[in-house]
């Protein structure tokens, strides 16, 4: 009996963490509003993917380099978008990125 009402007990936790939604971010709401289609929500999880990739890769390269690696990232990321995207949701997605640089820039970095 104590064992159906540990594992009873453990099943309640389970469904209460799988009900909490995740906190919404302005990233969020901004690939939420592109209505991606089934078959580009997993390459454009690809993509997210790839960009940590990068970004945690930068983190051991000089400025230069940084810059450099970057500038070949960046190019080569946006023509993959460009492929992915609709003319509506790359212009989503390119508002939402200049109004991403805007703060960078407002708040110095």
């Amino acid at each position: 009996m104590a064992l159906f009402a540990a594992v009873l007990a453990l099943n309640v936790v389970a469904e209460d963490k799988e009900k909490k939604p995740k906190a919404e971010t302005p990233h969020s709401k901004m690939v939420a509003s592109l209505k991606l289609t089934d078959e580009q929500k997993p390459q454009f999880r690809a993509l997210q993917k790839e960009q940590g990739k990068f970004t945690a890769a930068q983190k051991k390269r000089s400025a230069d380099e940084k810059q450099a690696a970057g500038k070949v990232f960046y190019k080569e990321r946006q023509a993959k978008l460009k492929k992915l995207f609709t003319a509506e949701q790359m212009k989503i997605w390119n508002q939402y990125q200049a109004k991403r640089r805007a703060e960078r820039q407002k708040k110095g970095n």
